[in-house]
């Protein structure tokens, strides 16, 4: 029997269903529309692809064409290294795949990935040398944006540009502080290309130095306690040659089917300006996690590094490197070993 009571919630139900109907369609409706018009919709890089390579003097393997867009990194691709450094070992993908399916196998990706940093990883120092004031850093980088650090084949070297995202390029302090600090961090001074930043604004030079800034342990206005704080600031000036000897550079890595498995390798080197000499080289991988943002997406932000050659991602990756291999006239420390 029907009583008011089930009548009621029979069409209270039927109402609830209704709206929802009329709930969904409008949004659907109103997605169509965005869509059509573009409302809503940020501005979105597209998306980057490999289809031109390049064969060049440093590498195994051609690299993309994205990678050789300015001289420095024609330079940075140029550089041999000495035969002791570790060349690629080949692969067996079919074998990864099988295997990946027995219980407690990792997957293929993380099989190659192991086999990168166990047969290519590391540092090699061939030269130091002591009593260095300072160093031209040959590839300086604006800061990357979110669609590049997310994109599998965005980033040439994720390793040293994620480095760019959390550092920024919006002031001269940022882009030198990890490298002249005293007493910690004792170079008197680095040299870039002159880039078109606002920092660098009105500057006509090819080159620009980077120099002066200092820190002191004192109580600053509107400190109640005594802190590490700013005594001069950096100073960047423009000059029409370089002073320094010696060059610090990047570059990407690739190989076969590496960012097919989110994987991305780069190097750290160091070398002579004029004689093109390696005076050291630092050889990293990194193999990016699932992104949430959806399929075909990457995390180069927090992805995982060698565990023969650990990243914290930070200056320490990059300082460290330097202060090892080009020794400043008073010592200097990064607090790592």
């Amino acid at each position: 029997m029907n009583t008011p009571m089930k009548s009621l919630q029979r069409g209270s139900l039927r109402g609830i269903v209704l709206m929802l109907v009329i709930v969904v369609l409008a949004a659907l409706a109103l997605a169509a529309l965005a869509q059509k018009y573009g409302v809503g919709q940020r501005n979105k890089e597209p998306q980057v692809h490999w289809e031109h390579f390049v064969p060049v003097a440093g590498q195994p393997l051609p690299v993309p064409q994205q990678w050789l867009q300015d001289p420095e990194a024609k330079i940075a691709h140029s550089l041999k290294l000495p035969d002791s450094v570790p060349k690629p070992v080949p692969f067996d993908f079919s074998k990864a795949y099988r295997k990946s399916w027995l219980p407690g196998t990792p997957k293929q990706s993380v099989q190659y990935f192991n086999h990168l940093c166990s047969t290519e990883a590391g540092e090699w120092i061939f030269r130091k040398v002591q009593n260095v004031e300072g160093f031209y850093f040959a590839r300086p980088q604006d800061e990357p944006t979110t669609d590049t650090m997310t994109d599998p084949y965005g980033p040439e070297m994720p390793w040293i540009q994620r480095f760019f995202l959390l550092k920024g390029d919006y002031k001269p302090l940022e882009q030198a502080r990890w490298l002249i600090q005293p007493p910690l961090y004792n170079y008197r001074f680095v040299e870039q290309p002159r880039r078109n930043t606002k920092w660098q604004a009105g500057i006509q030079e090819p080159y620009v130095r980077l120099f002066g800034y200092t820190r002191g342990y004192f109580v600053k206005p509107g400190q109640v306690v005594a802190d590490w704080n700013e005594k001069t600031p950096m100073q960047v000036i423009g000059i029409p040659a370089l002073t320094a000897r010696y060059g610090y550079t990047w570059r990407g890595l690739r190989r076969e089917r590496d960012r097919e498995f989110g994987i991305a390798g780069g190097e750290l080197l160091i070398y002579d300006l004029q004689t093109k000499e390696v005076l050291a080289v630092r050889r990293q991988f990194l193999i990016a996690s699932h992104n949430p943002r959806g399929e075909g997406k990457a995390m180069w932000e927090v992805a995982g590094s060698c565990p023969q050659r650990p990243s914290d991602g930070l200056s320490t990756d990059f300082n460290k490197f330097a202060f090892d291999v080009l020794e400043t006239i008073e010592p200097s420390t990064t607090g790592r070993k």
